[in-house]
């Protein structure tokens, strides 16, 4: 059996009100076609795609590896941002500060974990870490997204910090309402148990 996986990071509570907060206010300026529901907040890491439900085990082996390398850190949310950086944007995105180098070599190092899997259809693409907020806004007005403005009026300080405690796998469901995304198996960082 196929199933449809990625691996993420958590986003806390206190985070994801805060985030709320800045998504309402947005919404008083574009239309989206979907606004990302709060439960489904993350932070991706590698969006692997259909896998066979059999290489599950072996994921949770390569997480577990990884997370046993890199230690707890502290992230925070910084900026609106969107995907394609200059054009007719199709996701709205909070960008990050704090630790991003550990974030990078954990992404990094979960990377070469998956080059090791024949035939894993994983997403290659340059790491651009972001929490997604909306997906294909539109603007009553203007023909580009204001984004600097928003970061300034939308996201006041103090930002809130996390600290990075765990890497999760998730299954992502596709259903008419929106996808389901249920966590399968953490590997908390820092731990060498079970290895």
């Amino acid at each position: 059996m196929v199933k449809r996986l990625f691996i993420a990071l958590h986003v806390p509570t206190d985070v994801i009100s805060y985030i709320e907060a800045a998504q309402q206010q947005v919404k008083q300026e574009l239309r989206a076609e979907r606004w990302q529901p709060l439960h489904n907040l993350h932070l991706t890491l590698h969006f692997l795609g259909d896998v066979d439900e059999q290489k599950i085990p072996e994921l949770k082996k390569d997480i577990q590896i990884v997370s046993s390398i890199i230690r707890p850190f502290s992230l925070s949310i910084d900026h609106f941002g969107s995907f394609p950086k200059g054009g007719k944007p199709r996701v709205l995105w909070l960008g990050l500060q704090g630790n991003i180098e550990s974030l990078q070599q954990m992404h990094l190092l979960l990377g070469k974990r998956l080059d090791r899997h024949e035939s894993l259809p994983y997403d290659k693409r340059p790491y651009e870490p972001h929490v997604t907020i909306a997906r294909k806004p539109k603007l009553h007005q203007e023909l580009s997204l204001p984004l600097a403005d928003w970061s300034h009026r939308f996201l006041p300080h103090p930002k809130p910090s996390w600290k990075v405690e765990g890497i999760t796998l998730f299954q992502s469901e596709l259903r008419p309402e929106g996808a389901i995304h249920t966590p399968l198996f953490t590997s908390l960082l820092g731990e060498t148990t079970n290895l």
